[in-house]
């Protein structure tokens, strides 16, 4: 019960989150097309109305949606042109790598935005 308790706050202040931001003209993106992301976008009902389009390195991905919520996946260079305001990192298990990869992003005051263990911006 707890699990199911704790998920679904997580769920909740994410797409509070993704809402607000969104509301106040900021520009949101995803980064890392997993299958864990198309579970989070799914249990979420995360769309390309919170989230436009994600980015991925991978090229079988690029030019395809995600299932179900239908959100775009474009290559990496779609993600600086222009950096987003934030970006939500959805390949969370590789958090470290890729923040170090996008140091560009962080220096022209773009934001993280995570989900695990809970909601907060880097």
């Amino acid at each position: 019960m707890r699990f199911a308790g704790e998920t679904a706050r997580i769920r909740d202040a994410l797409v509070a989150e993704l809402t607000a931001l969104r509301r106040a003209g900021r520009r949101v993106t995803g980064y890392g097309a997993t299958a864990k992301s198309a579970t989070l976008l799914n249990y979420c009902g995360i769309g390309p109305d919170l989230l436009p389009f994600i980015t991925d390195s991978t090229p079988s991905k690029q030019g395809m949606v995600t299932p179900g919520m239908r959100v775009p996946v474009r290559p990496p260079e779609a993600f600086a042109d222009p950096y987003p305001d934030y970006a939500l990192l959805l390949a969370w298990n590789h958090a470290e790598e890729i923040m170090a990869k996008e140091h560009a992003f962080r220096r022209g005051g773009g934001r993280w935005l995570r989900y695990v263990p809970d909601v907060h911006t880097v």
